[in-house]
C-alpha cells in the first residue's frame, strides 16, 4: 500500500492566476488582511482536492518585509504579526480535523537572491520571532522552505530548535547539485543531520533539475524526504508570473518516479493549481487499490505442521 502524503501547490502564483496584484516585498501576504476570504477559498479547494498539508499563507508575512515597503516599526512588526495569525487562522478553518497545517518561513529577504542574507545573529532573531508566532498560533509543523543557502538554513534550524513542533526544510537549487548560494546539496543534507529535521524536501525547482537531483537526496537522506516542483518552464519567476507550463502529464510523470523510490510528500509549488493536487489524490488512490489481494485469487497455503 503506498504511504506517501500529498502537500497542497501554490498560493501566491494562484492568486495572480485569479486576477489579484501582489504588492512588492509582501507580495501573498497582502491577501491574508486585504481578501482573506480568496486565501480560504484556494485552501479549501486544495483541502478538496485531497491534501494532507496545506500550507498557511506565511510566506512573506515577516516585519522585514513591511519595512521594506515603507512602514516603519512597530507598526511593521504588527502588521506582519496580523498577517501571520490571519493566515494560520484561514488555513485551520480550512484543514478541519483531518489535514495538518504548515507554518511557512521562508528565507529574510528575496529567496532567489541568497546574497542578501542579512547575517546569522540577525536572522536567528528574525527567525525565533516567526518561529513563536506560527507555534502560537497553532501551527502543525514548521516549514523552512525555499531555503537557498548554508548559512540561512543553519541560522533557522538554530532558531526553530526550540520550539515543539516537528521541523521541515526544503531547498531550492542552482543546478542538479548545488544550493542557489553555490553550496553542495550534500553538505546541507549533512548540516541537517545535527537538527532534528523529520522531512527534508526539494521545492520551486523546475521538473527535470528536481528530478536529477532527488537522486542525490534519496541516496543521501536516511529520513523522509519529499518534492514540490515548481511548474513553470525555465527558471523560476521572482514575481510569481509564468508565462509557460509544464504539461501535468510530466509532472505526473515525475511524481510516480518519487514515488517509486519511495517519497514520504508529494505537492507542487509555483505555477500549480488544485487540479495538480487532485491528479495526485487520483494517483494515491490508483496505487492503493492496485496494492490490494484480490480476494478471488488463490493464495499459497502454508503447512504449518
Amino acid at each position: 500500500m503506498s504511504t506517501f502524503k500529498i502537500l497542497d501547490g501554490a498560493m501566491g502564483s494562484e492568486l495572480i492566476r485569479r486576477g489579484m496584484e501582489l504588492p512588492e516585498h509582501i507580495w501573498s501576504a497582502a491577501a491574508n488582511l486585504t481578501s482573506p476570504e480568496s486565501v480560504l477559498e484556494i485552501h479549501r479547494e486544495y483541502v478538496d482536492a485531497g491534501a494532507d498539508y496545506i500550507t498557511a499563507n506565511t510566506f512573506r508575512t515577516t516585519p522585514r518585509a513591511y519595512i521594506k515597503k515603507g512602514v516603519r516599526n512597530p507598526e511593521a512588526e504588527s502588521l506582519a504579526k496580523n498577517s501571520s495569525n490571519k493566515a494560520v487562522e484561514l488555513a485551520k478553518e480550512a484543514a478541519g480535523n483531518s489535514v495538518k497545517v504548515l507554518g511557512s518561513i521562508a528565507p529574510l529577504e528575496d529567496c532567489y537572491s541568497s546574497e542578501l542574507f542579512p547575517g546569522k545573529d540577525t536572522a536567528i532573531t528574525e527567525f525565533r520571532q516567526l518561529g513563536e508566532w506560527l507555534s502560537v498560533a497553532g501551527v502543525n509543523i514548521l516549514l523552512l522552505e525555499t531555503m537557498n543557502s548554508l548559512a540561512e538554513t543553519e541560522a533557522g534550524l538554530i532558531a526553530l530548535e526550540e520550539f515543539d513542533l516537528p521541523l521541515w526544510v526544503s531547498f531550492v537549487l542552482k543546478d542538479d547539485e548545488h544550493l542557489l548560494s553555490g553550496g553542495l546539496l550534500i553538505d546541507a543534507l549533512n548540516l541537517l543531520q545535527d537538527y532534528s529535521v523529520k522531512t527534508v524536501l526539494l521545492n520551486c525547482n523546475p521538473l527535470q533539475r528536481t528530478e536529477n537531483a532527488m537522486v542525490c537526496l534519496f541516496e543521501n537522506w536516511t529520513g523522509k524526504w519529499g518534492l514540490y516542483p515548481n511548474l513553470g518552464i525555465g527558471e523560476p519567476s521572482p514575481d510569481g508570473k509564468i508565462a509557460e507550463y509544464e504539461p501535468i502529464e510530466k509532472f505526473i510523470a515525475l511524481m510516480q518516479k518519487a514515488i517509486e523510490m519511495g517519497t514520504s510528500v508529494v505537492g507542487a509549488c509555483c505555477g500549480s493549481t488544485p487540479e495538480q493536487i487532485s491528479e495526485l489524490s487520483k494517483l494515491k488512490i490508483e496505487l492503493n487499490l492496485t496494492s490490494i489481494p484480490n480476494p478471488q485469487t488463490p493464495q499459497k497455503v502454508v503447512d504449518t505442521h
